[in-house]
């Protein structure tokens, strides 16, 4: 019954005249109606709990996954998953519960976090999709009607916490509304749950979208204002920062599309039936997209409208108009694109259940939905027009492509460059004589990193051309560097300067590069003499190894402080954790030193300032050098005064201060010890009079020497200290002295006993 009512709803949809979307004009401003279908649509058909899900446009539209070019969604008369993309038919999507009344999607989005999914919003609701299985879950914590949900795709394995934080975020408002009269939320988990997001407004404008930009780490709303206009501006810094200039609407708000295009460049296309525009970086310049041939003229023409675009993470850009003209470019520094001879409208209609989209060899793609009524499923036909077919046909004339090879030994990769670190990039590039066409760089957060190229001259082909290699070396800039704070993500492209619409099937060559830490980065103890070496210990009597911490050593609040323990403490030694203790002898002061590693790389010894803490408490050492010592010129931190939380986050590279800089507080106890370590000063621990076992961890808290978060546990064992006394001092020393006359006593009697026999012989 389900599929006759389907096929109704086709066929309806196809023939009825479209009089308006899911939006009115109230008092100067859109309003999405709460509980009401779009108009001039025919209702979903409900039976039981099944709702059948349709687009809320009359316009098909299509959903990629950028990650995976086989996923797909198709929103129509009906909502279609493809997994195959659309080579096999499938069944339309149903929602199947009590909490929706229509069924009208208004907006869906491809997910990575925590696992592959889909956000989709129905009847202005919030909801999560495992295509997998089919499965449907509402969102939590959205109590306010929504209408779209933005998300970005970072298709990196990596499971660095910035993707996973770029995956996991989605943000979900209702366009057409005052910032005042609304809620934006924000979910951290993918969509499953959302908070209320805060965002910094005026209440006179109207919301038409907020996007997350991965480059540049901004969150940016797309506003309307009083006088019409539109502009990007970013939610955090609402009054000073304006990510762009304004631009007046050419139709109403809810028509705009943006398109955040896929490859992470930084490229937006803005557009509504009257308007296309292109931004090179996230909003902050918007530009016509002209015609190649005919720059001073803006697509669309006058009197023709813009009905479909579609992009690829290539760059590669494709528009239809409502006379049929078919638009294709290239997306760099500026957006031109040339007009195909093919008409769209008189090969294949331009019907409102038909999309277009670029396959996995940026040909275009013509889907039309065909429903079998027996099998209940949905066939797509496939239509195609090839590119580099129809850029020899052009009219205005496509130069060849004067390049024979441009490729990187970089391109798509993913890179980490910590403080002080660099990265080297190197490009082929074989031009023909007189090729007008140069390699250029860009970047999408010039402030954060800093680029040298060089270009040199590496030899011939066979065919006589000149070969040369560009050289490209990247590094943070002085900002960067200084900042303790990781920056995220910036995507660094290699483009042919002036190319517009030429060399189609020569791709843009870029790199993303990570300004955090590298996943492997972190710190080892240097193990030149252990406890198993010297033959104190062995690994199996460390297998089983137990020791106990006197009650006078250790504080089991963990704040350092004497006598503070009621009871001895018994540790069961891990040598599974722990390995060989360190040796250390008791009464030569001591500082280890570690090194620094990148996954099983060695990289360098680490010279920067670190703090220790005894993982139990312990407190019977010192510290060889004092605050005057040290030579310090500001009082120094200790653990005394940093202990406001446990000792791993209680001194760490966020909150510590060199007592060398001038601008701390004044030096106002010199006799202080000084408690920070480093290679390159002569302050080291000093032991007690004790034998026994420590475990210590250490915190690098040098802020400028890493984006990573250093620390390492490790285990010292301190011998050679002389026994316990079990008397008090004076007490021993009467014993001594009463021994020691004791014994002159005796010497004393036996010499005269001597004496004596000598005298009567």
């Amino acid at each position: 019954m389900l599929h006759k009512c389907v096929k109704i709803i086709i066929f309806l949809s196809t023939t009825l005249v479209f009089t308006g979307l899911a939006y009115s004009f109230y008092s100067g401003k859109l309003a999405l109606p709460e509980a009401a279908p779009p108009v001039g649509w025919q209702t979903s058909v409900k039976q039981g709990n099944s709702v059948l899900l349709q687009f809320y446009k009359n316009e098909a539209a299509i959903v990629l996954d950028h990650c995976n070019t086989q996923k797909a969604l198709y929103m129509g008369t009906m909502i279609v998953y493809t997994d195959t993309a659309f080579m096999d038919g499938s069944e339309p999507l149903v929602y199947h519960g009590n909490e929706i009344q229509y069924g009208y999607v208004t907006s869906a989005v491809f997910l990575n976090a925590p696992k592959p999914h889909i956000g989709i919003v129905i009847d202005g609701m919030a909801f999560t999709l495992l295509p997998s299985t089919l499965t449907w879950k509402r969102a939590a914590g959205v109590v306010t009607s929504v209408s779209h949900m933005s998300a970005l795709q970072c298709c990196f394995t990596t499971q660095d916490k910035y993707i996973a934080e770029l995956n996991s975020l989605v943000l979900l408002y209702k366009i057409g509304s005052l910032f005042g009269e609304q809620e934006v939320y924000v979910s951290y988990d993918g969509g499953f749950t959302y908070t209320i997001f805060y965002v910094a407004s005026t209440t006179m404008q109207i919301l038409g979208g907020i996007y997350r930009l991965p480059v540049s780490g901004n969150t940016v709303a797309l506003v309307q204002d009083e006088q019409y206009n539109f502009y990007f501006r970013n939610t955090e810094n609402w009054a000073t920062s304006q990510l762009s200039e304004s631009f007046p609407l050419r139709d109403p708000l809810y028509m705009l599309e943006v398109i955040l295009v896929a490859g992470l460049r930084g490229h937006l296309i803005v557009w509504s039936p009257q308007m296309l525009l292109y931004s090179p970086h996230d909003g902050t310049v918007l530009v016509p997209v002209s015609e190649f041939g005919h720059e001073d003229s803006a697509v669309p023409p006058p009197d023709v409208i813009v009905k479909r675009v579609t992009t690829a993470g290539n760059g590669a850009i494709a528009v239809v108009t409502s006379d049929g003209g078919l638009y294709y470019g290239r997306l760099g520094l500026k957006a031109v694109v040339v007009k195909f001879p093919t008409n769209i409208l008189e090969k294949f209609g331009l019907y409102p259940d038909r999309v277009m989209y670029f396959d996995e060899y940026t040909d275009l793609v013509f889907l039309e939905p065909m429903f079998d009524q027996h099998e209940n499923r949905v066939n797509f036909r496939h239509s195609h027009v090839h590119v580099q077919q129809q850029l020899t046909q052009t009219s205005a004339p496509v130069i060849s492509c004067p390049v024979e090879r441009f490729s990187g030994d970089f391109d798509g990769k993913l890179f980490y460059i910590d403080k002080g670190d660099s990265l080297k990039l190197s490009l082929d590039y074989v031009p023909t004589p007189n090729c007008p066409f140069f390699p250029v760089v860009t970047l999408t957060n010039a402030d954060a990193l800093h680029t040298e190229e060089l270009i040199v001259m590496d030899g011939t082909t066979p065919d006589g051309y000149k070969t040369f290699i560009m050289k490209i070396g990247v590094k943070l800039s002085t900002a960067a560097e200084a900042d303790i704070e990781e920056k995220g993500l910036v995507t660094i492209s290699v483009d042919l300067m002036e190319r517009e619409v030429s060399c189609n099937n020569v791709n843009p060559q870029k790199v993303h590069v990570m300004m955090a830490c590298p996943p492997g980065k972190h710190i080892r103890v240097m193990r030149n003499s252990t406890a198993c070496t010297r033959g104190t210990f062995t690994p199996e009597q460390l297998n089983n190894f137990t020791y106990t911490i006197p009650k006078e050593v250790y504080d089991p609040d963990l704040l350092f402080r004497p006598n503070k323990a009621e009871r001895d403490l018994t540790v069961k030694y891990s040598y599974f954790h722990h390995i060989c203790p360190l040796l250390v002898y008791y009464d030569m002061p001591w500082r280890p030193t570690f090194e620094l590693w990148d996954g099983d790389t060695f990289v360098e010894v680490v010279k920067a300032d670190f703090v220790m803490y005894e993982a139990h408490g312990m407190h019977n050492y010192k510290y060889l050098q004092t605050a005057k010592t040290a030579k310090c010129v500001s009082q120094p931190q200790d653990w005394i005064s940093m202990l406001q939380k446990t000792p791993y986050s209680a001194w760490s590279k966020q909150n510590y201060r060199s007592c060398k800089d001038y601008n701390g507080p004044p030096l106002t106890n010199p006799d202080a010890e000084y408690q920070v370590l480093s290679q390159n000063s002569r302050n080291k621990i000093v032991f007690s009079n004790y034998n026994g076992m420590y475990l210590f961890t250490a915190v690098v808290v040098d802020p400028h020497y890493s984006f990573c978060t250093l620390t390492t546990t490790f285990s010292v064992y301190v011998y050679g200290a002389f026994p316990k006394r079990i008397l008090p001092y004076g007490v021993l020393c009467a014993i001594f002295f009463a021994i020691l006359t004791a014994l002159l006593l005796i010497g004393y009697l036996r010499q005269q006993n001597i004496l004596t026999k000598v005298l009567r012989t």
